[in-house]
């Protein structure tokens, strides 16, 4: 009898191809892999991108949020638009889109609700918190190309999206003009005796009773700092902080004048000073003459803020000043709404000059222009620096809600 063949007995059938369609499926499972980590890379450099752009749109508007303006919202918006569109995306391909009345909107909370300029028109001076949304739109994708392109596949392309929201905040440093505000006798912080929408008077050179009124002053480190004119005609003395000493100083100096007006922008026949920032964004002047209470000037001051107002002719200088166009003001800034350092001055009044200690910061009004060191000037307490109504913002670092400083731009969302 035959012996039977067993199964081993017979060669095995060859699985042809096998090995090719495993490799082809790594490979495709492979460039996927690939395909993916490069679309989120991609997609995390938009979302970079997009969030920058949107950081820098929100810190600009909120920092024409001072109260001081009934036209802020227009000013805020054109100042987010600004810095952002001059950031790109696209891989920094092409500029950032931001349309106006859309993109940046207003509250006057955190988490309240938020309105574009248009629709905040009536409460425009309450809003406080700006909001900018930006967004890059139609990424194709490297994966999704390639699914796309196969039979019955239609996805659609990947839209992405920022937002950021920013507020003023006390900051930790201050920059000051070198005017500093006398505490009444027996007051205390925050307001050392005065209230808010206060007049003050006083002048370049003042007489030697100068308690309740106001000061120059040396700032520390004044020998290596810019000239007094340069410090009023720009943006002050900046990095200042409570822990300074101030020491009396005479503002009976020509130039000063010169300066002083130019934030009005009253000037001289021979033009603005040289090197000085630009002017207010209204020159209108409040005397005793045209606002005869002497007292709250700053609602009517937001109003011609807002209508870029020139300078109003009062006080009257004489032949050799005149004012600037309603267009320059439109291009000034924030030069009225001041800080100032808080000092008692108690000491100084019989000639004293010893070191004060910085009590605090103020906010004040500049009031008119003058003809001389000897003419009368204008100011209006507008309370702390750090009180957001104050009005004031400076430059510097944020310190949070504990700083005592004017405000600053400060990203909180």
């Amino acid at each position: 009898m035959g012996t039977l063949a067993r199964p081993s007995d017979f060669p095995a059938p060859r699985q042809r191809g096998a090995v090719s369609i495993v490799f082809i499926l790594s490979v495709v499972m492979l460039l996927g892999f690939v395909g993916l980590a490069m679309d989120i890379a991609r997609l995390y450099v938009s979302k970079t991108e997009l969030q920058s752009a949107a950081d820098s749109c929100a810190l600009a508007a909120s920092a024409a949020l001072t109260g001081a303006n009934a036209n802020q919202l227009t000013v805020a918006e054109s100042y987010g638009i600004t810095a952002g569109v001059r950031n790109r995306v696209g891989m920094q391909a092409v500029a950032v889109t931001i349309q106006a009345d859309r993109d940046v909107t207003f509250s006057d909370a955190l988490n309240g609700t938020y309105l574009t300029k248009g629709a905040a028109a009536g409460v425009a001076l309450n809003m406080r918190y700006a909001r900018c949304a930006v967004s890059e739109a139609n990424i194709r994708t490297l994966l999704l190309q390639v699914i796309d392109a196969l039979p019955g596949a239609d996805l659609t392309p990947t839209t992405i999206r920022a937002s950021a929201v920013a507020t003023l905040e006390p900051s930790i440093s201050n920059c000051a003009l070198p005017l500093a505000v006398c505490k009444k006798a027996g007051s205390a912080a925050p307001n050392f005796g005065y209230v808010r929408g206060e007049w003050l008077t006083g002048r370049f050179d003042p007489p030697s009773n100068v308690t309740g009124k106001f000061k120059w002053v040396e700032f520390p480190g004044y020998s290596t700092t810019p000239a007094l004119e340069t410090l009023i005609g720009q943006g002050g003395q900046c990095n200042l902080s409570g822990s300074n000493t101030l020491t009396p100083r005479t503002g009976a100096i020509n130039s000063l004048v010169d300066v002083w007006n130019w934030r009005f922008g009253v000037k001289k026949a021979s033009g603005a000073p040289a090197g000085a920032f630009p002017p207010d964004l209204t020159g209108f002047a409040y005397t005793a003459t045209n606002w005869p209470t002497q007292a709250s000037a700053f609602n009517d001051f937001s109003i011609k803020r807002a209508a870029n107002t020139p300078w109003n002719g009062l006080p009257s200088l004489g032949g050799s000043w005149s004012a600037s166009t309603s267009a320059v003001h439109a291009g000034g800034g924030d030069r009225r709404l001041v800080v100032g350092p808080v000092v008692d001055c108690s000491s100084w009044v019989s000639g004293g000059t010893s070191p004060q200690a910085i009590l605090g910061w103020a906010c004040y009004l500049m009031l008119n222009p003058v003809s001389n060191p000897n003419d009368n000037m204008g100011l209006e307490y507008r309370g702390p620096a750090s009180d957001i109504a104050s009005g004031c913002v400076t430059s510097g670092a944020p310190g949070g809600p504990g700083a005592g400083g004017p405000k600053v731009p400060a990203l909180v969302q």
